[in-house]
């Protein structure tokens, strides 16, 4: 009788450790679909592809807000009247790198992420070289198992343009934000 019920109790904390062990391992599983995710937009980014872009957002009312660049409510506003015009031409030669994540899972199905940006880019028509740094605000909603971006909100921190031609470069700007 001792015995079935020692046994009875170790097999309820087993269930116990297993399901905690489930939980968090569906956690790191989440973290590291956001991280991919993030990956999917800035590779699309600098492969100029906007349907991958556009993808990469959940579909209807989001909030993109690039402050200088503008502000958009949802992916194809984005994709349309920013991505395409700013960034789809040959002479757009874009580096978009991240690093430095931190993020916070708030439930099952939404999270949000801090981002550090370090962007290169290069337009050979203008010949300009800009340099600039920032910080990805984001928020991320999981919807039939996949994770998109449903917010996304972008923080200046320093931006270095220069005008180029051979042999010299002239700084236009050197400050916090553009």
């Amino acid at each position: 009788m001792c015995w079935e019920l020692r046994r009875g109790q170790m097999l309820k904390m087993n269930e116990d450790i297993s399901a905690k062990l489930e939980a968090r391992l569906q956690q790191l599983e989440d973290i590291e679909a956001i991280k991919r995710l993030k990956a999917r937009y800035l590779n699309a980014c600098d492969q100029q592809d906007p349907e991958a872009v556009r993808a990469c957002f959940l579909e209807g009312e989001v909030e993109i807000d690039m402050s200088s660049f503008g502000h958009c409510r949802n992916r194809d506003e984005f994709v349309d009247s920013i991505f395409i015009p700013m960034g789809c031409h040959d002479f757009v030669l874009d580096m978009h790198h991240c690093s430095n994540p931190e993020i916070e899972l708030i439930d099952s199905a939404s999270a949000r992420g801090l981002w550090g940006l370090n962007y290169r880019n290069i337009n050979t028509r203008e010949s300009t070289l800009t340099l600039l740094s920032a910080f990805y605000h984001d928020e991320y909603r999981k919807v039939e198992g996949a994770w998109y971006i449903s917010r996304s909100r972008t923080e200046y921190r320093s931006v270095l343009s220069c005008k180029y031609e051979p042999g010299s470069l002239e700084v236009l700007t050197a400050s916090r934000t553009l």
